[in-house]
């Protein structure tokens, strides 16, 4: 914060001349209009500015302002004139660069929007000379339109004396009079998001892309999944809303994510639940995984759109710019059909019986070994898939098929989500190694799995491309044939690396942890 500069916190509104009641007879107050200004709040869905610690606001149409909670910095500037913008709308600068940073891909929506009066005041002296400038603010919260009949809320407000220099004893004294009357310095904008958001029942952890939930060693290991499966449920119907809006596309990665997870927790708990649901629910929940893929297939490309932009020559842009222009229109058909998928009975049915199987059935229908503690029925299972992916990655060579690199994908992928299921009934420090270790082992099997699953659409693409304008069709084959070739190049380079991964994953420090902590 401008060391000038002094903000003091008002719990509720109050004259300016009663605050600076205790000034000498020789000094007046001379007050400007007031002026009201309306702005939002914005945020992430996952609250990512917030706890990192930064305000975003916007006034009017594309005013935006940056701050940290302490006041520490304010990046002001011009932004996108649209609703829900994405970091990615803004143009370059420090606002643009610390939003992308922080934010990536994910849009700013409101939390809430405020009512501001503000007053700006000069103390004069005899001689008409200012010796503190201030302003009076006040901040009103104004209820969403679903509450148009409630009356704006009073959220506080701030005090803001400006130094002027040569006059530091005034300003002193104002001081003192304002710490007399029980006023604390300090910046007011984190305070008035935080009333704001609690007169809405808002709060920043009300949703996390990371999956955290805290387990008991002791616990039944079905009262562990059915707390897991829950979170996991809540998590993807979360994310319908902005799957539906194509409000930006983590809602979808997230939703996709929560999907998996919950998938590959009903594939390990097979010896605690009847057969028949398993199969019942897998058959549902695989369903989904296939109406929700083609639309995220094509973000994951239209994401990658500078990457492949950088892979080729000035002479091949042309051609990948039609190609895109293609998957944004097929997005678009897509997006309606995926919209259709979610809105339809068929959907909502399925979800509605896997929420009251979990909630009424989950317990009675039970086996006798859900009622082993999750702690022990976690360490097996962790040490199942991990001798799964030893053996298996043991084998792999160079001149071993693709196939069997996409196995053993699946099953590190697998073993992550234990790790994550499972990882609050371990030690926090230990498990932090193997994830991390785990991870770097996922990256160069997901990498190389990516590569792979390019090139064969790409070229799928390459051999339907209409051939009304052939001329059109020449030039993105050509860009596309580029690719191809450019990612060939780099999945090579991964698989080169796998074995030197996979070796930093399997070293005999692990091994002791694993050996350690699951045994």
């Amino acid at each position: 914060m401008n060391t000038n500069s002094h903000s003091y916190i008002l719990p509720g509104p109050v004259e300016l001349a009663s605050l600076l009641s205790g000034l000498p007879g020789k000094y007046h107050i001379r007050e400007s209009d007031i002026s009201v200004e309306t702005f939002w709040y914005l945020d992430t869905f996952d609250w990512r500015l917030y706890n990192k610690g930064l305000l975003c606001f916007r006034s009017g149409r594309s005013n935006f302002v940056l701050t940290s909670f302490s006041g520490e910095f304010r990046i002001q500037d011009e932004g996108p004139a649209l609703e829900k913008p994405l970091p990615l709308h803004f143009s370059g600068g420090a606002l643009g660069e610390k939003l992308l940073s922080v934010a990536g891909i994910r849009a700013l929506l409101p939390l809430a929007e405020i009512s501001r009066k503000s007053q700006c005041f000069q103390v004069m002296n005899r001689d008409e000379k200012t010796v503190i400038s201030g302003v009076l603010e006040f901040n009103h919260l104004i209820p969403p339109h679903q509450q148009e009949c409630c009356q704006p809320v009073c959220l506080g407000g701030s005090l803001r004396l400006f130094a002027v220099r040569g006059y530091d004893k005034i300003l002193a004294k104002v001081r003192d009079g304002l710490k007399a009357q029980g006023l604390e310095p300090g910046y007011s904008e984190e305070i008035t998001l935080h009333h704001a958001l609690t007169k809405l029942g808002k709060h920043s952890h009300h949703y996390s892309s990371q999956f955290v939930i805290i387990l008991d060693p002791s616990e039944s290991v079905i009262s562990a999944a059915q707390r897991i499966f829950l979170h996991l449920l809540r998590a993807m119907e979360q994310n319908i809303f902005g799957i539906m809006e194509d409000i930006d596309t983590e809602f979808l990665h997230d939703f996709r994510v929560a999907l998996r997870r919950t998938r590959s927790l009903l594939g390990s708990i097979k010896k605690t639940v009847h057969p028949d649901d398993i199969v019942r629910f897998q058959q549902g929940l695989k369903e989904i995984g296939t109406f929700t893929g083609p639309v995220r297939d094509l973000d994951v490309y239209l994401l990658a759109k500078k990457d492949y932009q950088s892979m080729l020559p000035e002479g091949l842009q042309e051609g990948l710019a039609l190609f895109f222009q293609g998957l944004a229109r097929q997005r678009i058909k897509e997006l309606q059909g995926l919209r259709k998928a979610l809105q339809s009975p068929k959907f909502q049915t399925f979800m509605a019986q896997w929420q009251e199987y979990l909630e009424n059935s989950f317990f009675p229908t039970s086996l006798a070994a859900g009622q082993k503690p999750c702690i022990q029925v976690a360490s097996k299972a962790i040490r199942k898939r991990l001798r799964s992916i030893l053996e298996s990655g043991a084998q792999i060579g160079p001149q071993s098929p693709d196939t069997e690199l996409h196995s053993l994908r699946i099953q590190a992928k697998k073993l992550r989500y234990l790790l994550e299921f499972y990882r609050s009934l371990f030690p926090e420090a230990e498990m932090d190694i193997l994830v991390k270790s785990l991870k770097k082992l996922q990256d160069n099997l997901g990498n190389f799995n990516d590569l792979s699953v390019q090139q064969k659409m790409l070229g799928e693409y390459q051999n339907a491309l209409p051939l009304k304008n052939q001329k059109n069709a020449l030039k993105v084959a050509a860009a596309l044939g580029g690719l191809i070739t450019h990612l060939h190049e780099e999945q090579a380079a991964v698989r080169n690396k796998f074995e030197q991964t996979f070796e930093q994953f399997i070293t005999t420090e692990n091994r002791k942890l694993f050996t350690i902590l699951f045994q």
